[in-house]
């Protein structure tokens, strides 16, 4: 019969009428207004979740209607359930991975490389791209999936002391100059791991910026000190 921000008013029988909340409306979707879903004049089924003859009020919802697929999520996806999705979207804490309709899943920031220190997810994701992940938890009361890219391999830093002892001699990359130096990626099995360059260990005298000797993607000769 009428439409708010916060729900929809459903003729029940002619002159009593029942709220469906804008929350009561889907398991999964985050719906800011009804009208997303749900149209005036528009018949639909909803199931009666309580009555105030006190208040002359009338609680009605939708999404009881279907099973809640939080429910049994644990049972589809456990844990350690390695999956292929596309990413929906980027944000400055990880990317968001639509594991099924209306479900997403997250690859927090610092779940995507063991070695490589990251500062914004689109450093090496992108929004559309297909990624393997796997799932670490699920927490079905606050609808939230955690996933992990880095956990697909073993932390190499549990045997880098051994495969790269101090006094080793390696050559990298610079990936990035900063106020107390240049952090670098060194070739590491199959992967890359980050090393730091402290400014005094440059070997070039009275440098204030490196960036102004150094550019990035320059290959250096270093040891492991």
């Amino acid at each position: 019969m009428n439409i708010e921000n916060y729900g929809a008013f459903i003729e029940i029988e002619p002159g009593v009428e029942g709220l469906v909340h804008v929350s009561e409306m889907s398991w999964t979707k985050k719906i800011n207004n009804p009208k997303q879903v749900i149209k005036e004049g528009e018949t639909i089924e909803a199931i009666v979740l309580n009555v105030s003859k006190e208040n002359h009020r009338i609680s009605l919802g939708m999404k009881q209607m279907q099973p809640n697929p939080w429910l049994t999520i644990e049972e589809r996806y456990p844990a350690g359930t390695i999956i292929k999705r596309k990413i929906k979207n980027l944000t400055a804490f990880g990317a968001f991975v639509e594991i099924e309709e209306d479900i997403d899943g997250l690859i927090h920031i610092s779940d995507i490389s063991w070695t490589k220190r990251i500062y914004h997810p689109k450093e090496v994701l992108k929004k559309g791209q297909e990624v393997e992940a796997v799932v670490l938890s699920i927490d079905k009361l606050l609808h939230r999936v955690a996933l992990g890219v880095k956990q697909l391999h073993s932390d190499p830093w549990d045997s880098i002391d051994q495969n790269l002892p101090v006094n080793t001699e390696v050559k990298g990359h610079i990936s990035k100059c900063i106020p107390k130096g240049v952090l670098v990626d060194i070739p590491y099995e199959d992967t890359t791991i980050e090393g730091f360059i402290p400014i005094s260990h440059l070997a070039i005298p009275k440098i204030n910026k490196p960036e102004d000797a150094f550019d990035i993607g320059e290959e250096l000769d270093m040891k492991i000190i």
